[in-house]
């Protein structure tokens, strides 16, 4: 689990890095669009280029973001992960302390034998009510 901690660091500063990045170039080109779009001598075809590309780093920069987004939220699950296998670890660890895990499977060894008796007991009611009614049937005759 640590590496996978240790990888969605990684990534997730990698593409933090290339989101600023991404972002102050934009900012950069933004001035000379705005220049461009607003510009007498610009015609349509280059004011749409200028829209078109200025659109595509605004969806990359959005891209970005989302991505950022879901590794952070991969990041909070994966350490929420850590804390409960460390907790359960813990539990554990302790549960074997205090000799409950012992007692726990001795309690279970004893539930198979209860199990084991009341089957027997209930062979024994069976073949009990079997001989009475025998019993019954054979007086019946004497009778």
């Amino acid at each position: 689990m640590d590496e996978v901690l240790e990888m969605l660091d990684k990534i997730t500063k990698r593409l933090q890095t290339r989101l600023e990045e991404t972002k102050a170039a934009a900012n950069k080109h933004a001035a000379v669009y705005a220049q461009m779009l607003q510009s007498p001598t610009a015609t349509q075809e280059q004011k749409a280029k200028i829209f078109a590309i200025r659109n595509i780093e605004l969806e990359r920069i959005d891209r970005l973001t989302s991505h950022l987004s879901l590794l952070y939220t991969l990041q909070i699950f994966a350490f929420k992960v850590k804390v409960m296998e460390v907790t359960v670890s813990n539990m554990d660890e302790q549960l074997t302390k205090s000799g409950v895990m012992q007692k726990n499977s001795e309690l279970e060894d004893v539930k198979k034998n209860i199990d084991a008796l009341k089957i027997l007991v209930e062979a024994q009611y069976e073949a009990m009510k079997q001989i009475h009614e025998d019993q019954n049937k054979t007086l019946n005759y004497i009778h």
